[in-house]
């Protein structure tokens, strides 16, 4: 999940055929992208604002610096970007240029949390393009066809900061979460709604994305219900700087089948096994 401040599927009826690869690592998902003809892969994050490049891959690209910005993730604090301007990526048999991109330094978070380098992540401008279909047990994406009826519940999409938001339930309370395809940590809450709900922290651990390592509260969640499906005895991290009272993460979204629909502020999740 990435935040800039400025400064100055029940599956289809049918399935799409040619769905593309979806990269399954524990709880991080990726996709193969082409950035300037140059082949890499991405995180796939639909809690990520803009798509962000990786400063030395995008020196090796040949990108030009651009406006300095402020960048805010959920790690401890704010880091340095750039906005750059018209940038092309191919992504899932589609080709695009981007309006703007992010440039950061992304070594921190792809040594901590990915293990590996991390050169592009594919922000919510791919879902912004039209309707996917992710099955993420599967390991499955594709672009589906607007007229495609997709199965499972409707839920309606909200903005909030830059990012979308589903309805939840904690117990009966229903409150925003971030529907967040880039947390592969599990379920963050906001310090207010852990209060809310009187959850007493049970330990502390080292977590933190864009921005740094941070230590967190670990609270369990008794009862949460998304989409009807009903989770017991979550295991969340709790956030003094969550912008919204929750965030969804794969942990919980890979067990469905997911149809978002950004133009049309929807998405579609149909419980699996």
């Amino acid at each position: 999940m990435l935040r800039i401040i400025l400064i100055a599927l029940a599956a289809l009826a049918s399935f799409p055929l040619a769905a593309e690869e979806l990269i399954v690592r524990g709880d991080r998902l990726f996709v193969p992208v082409e950035v300037q003809g140059e082949p890499a892969e991405a995180l796939l994050d639909s809690g990520a604002e803009l798509t962000l490049l990786d400063r030395r891959f995008a020196d090796q690209l040949g990108v030009q610096e651009g406006k300095q910005v402020e960048a805010r993730g959920t790690g401890a604090g704010t880091i340095s970007a750039e906005l750059v301007e018209n940038v092309d990526i191919s992504a899932l048999g589609r080709d695009f240029t981007l309006p703007v991109v992010a440039v950061i330094d992304l070594s921190d978070v792809a040594a901590r949390l990915i293990g590996q380098p991390l050169p592009v992540i594919l922000g919510r401008e791919i879902f912004d393009a039209g309707k996917l279909a992710i099955d993420i047990d599967a390991g499955t994406i594709a672009f589906v066809a607007e007229q495609e009826l997709p199965g499972g519940l409707r839920l309606p999409l909200t903005a909030a900061h830059g990012i979308e938001t589903v309805p939840v339930l904690f117990g009966e309370m229903e409150v925003s979460a971030d529907f967040d395809l880039g947390n592969g940590s599990g379920l963050l809450l906001s310090s207010e709604l852990a209060s809310q709900l009187k959850l007493e922290p049970v330990g502390i651990e080292p977590a933190g994305g864009i921005g740094g390592a941070a230590a967190r509260p670990v609270v369990y969640v008794r009862e949460l219900t998304l989409a009807g499906r009903l989770f017991r005895n979550i295991r969340a991290h709790v956030l003094e700087n969550l912008q919204v009272p929750a965030n969804v993460g794969v942990g919980i979204l890979r067990r469905f089948r997911i149809v978002t629909d950004f133009p049309n502020r929807a998405i579609f999740l149909d419980p699996t096994s």
